[in-house]
């Protein structure tokens, strides 16, 4: 089985060459390269970031980590043709829902993806291409705080059209919290930006509440929409935004950073501290405010 492909253009059926794929109606010529259709140029930003494909099917870190434990939950049992939103490597949990597309804009990443998905292309959230009500789930995690806040909604729809009446769309997606920490380190915009915001393109951050409206405006039955991460950091993460220029600007973020430094002096200390991390994270996200959360976990259904 393959999933056909379309023009993201004009949205026909596209054409099989010997070069790659045109598009009767408008003529547009997509070329697949290493096996690849590609509909935008790879790009170098994201070009091998996160190029490992994840091959666990439900370790102890599956089941430790939030985020991952949330699709393991929610997809367990599920069958259908699935659509991986910014695949990276690919991930075995969702290759085991079905046919599964990755799709992506790194080209050493989908090189990565084929070895677990049996399709992946090349191309751009705001244009999909592929034919109207294709998916039985559509599926991303940590992809759209890269997605410009102008775009965004445009993707909705995208994700909107491709999928089934009944399909379902699960995300991670990053968020604008509003923690003690996050606030203090707003107050240098330009050490924010530099440490916070560009060394992964998260562009598109916003608030866990504005996420949850726009899924909701775009038609999106709500199944689960939970604000997560409110408050706490894994041990490298407080280290990436804040063992920098902040230093010596707050008492209190010089001892985490303190405590950051020793824990990830070792990778079993880093990874034990990281344990002691996701277990306390267990216990802010029930204490600490909505507003608080670094990121939030959606399952929506498509009425019809």
């Amino acid at each position: 089985m393959q999933v056909p492909l379309t023009c993201p253009g004009c949205r026909a059926r596209l054409e099989q060459t010997p070069q790659g794929y045109r598009c009767p109606a408008c003529g547009a010529v997509y070329p697949v390269t290493d096996g690849i259709p590609r509909f935008v140029p790879a790009d170098p930003f994201y070009e091998g970031r996160w190029a490992r494909p994840d091959l666990s099917r439900g370790n102890l870190r599956n089941w430790l980590v939030k985020k991952e434990r949330f699709f393991l939950r929610r997809l367990r049992g599920q069958r259908g043709v699935l659509l991986d939103l910014g695949c990276g490597g690919g991930w075995a949990v969702f290759a085991a829902v079905g046919h599964a597309v990755g799709l992506d804009l790194s080209a050493a990443s989908l090189a990565a993806a084929r070895r677990i998905y049996p399709q992946v292309v090349c191309a751009g959230l705001e244009a999909l291409p592929f034919p109207d009500e294709t998916f039985d789930f559509v599926v991303s995690s940590d992809v759209f705080g890269h997605v410009p806040l102008g775009l965004k909604d445009r993707v909705l729809a995208e994700i909107w059209r491709v999928l089934r009446p009944g399909g379902r769309t699960l995300h991670y997606i990053e968020a604008d919290g509003a923690d003690p920490a996050l606030r203090f380190a707003r107050r240098d915009p330009e050490l924010f930006k530099k440490h916070i915001i560009e060394p992964e393109g998260h562009i598109g951050l916003e608030p866990a509440d504005r996420i949850f409206a726009r899924f909701r405006a775009a038609g999106f039955k709500p199944l689960a929409e939970l604000p997560v991460y409110r408050g706490l950091l894994y041990w490298g993460r407080v280290r990436q935004y804040f063992d920098n220029e902040y230093r010596g600007r707050s008492f209190w973020v010089d001892r985490w950073v303190d405590l950051a430094r020793l824990f990830t002096a070792h990778r079993l200390l880093e990874l034990g501290g990281n344990v002691l991390v996701a277990l306390a994270l267990e216990l802010a996200d029930r204490l600490f405010p909505a507003a608080w959360a670094g990121g939030v976990l959606v399952d929506y259904q498509k009425g019809g």
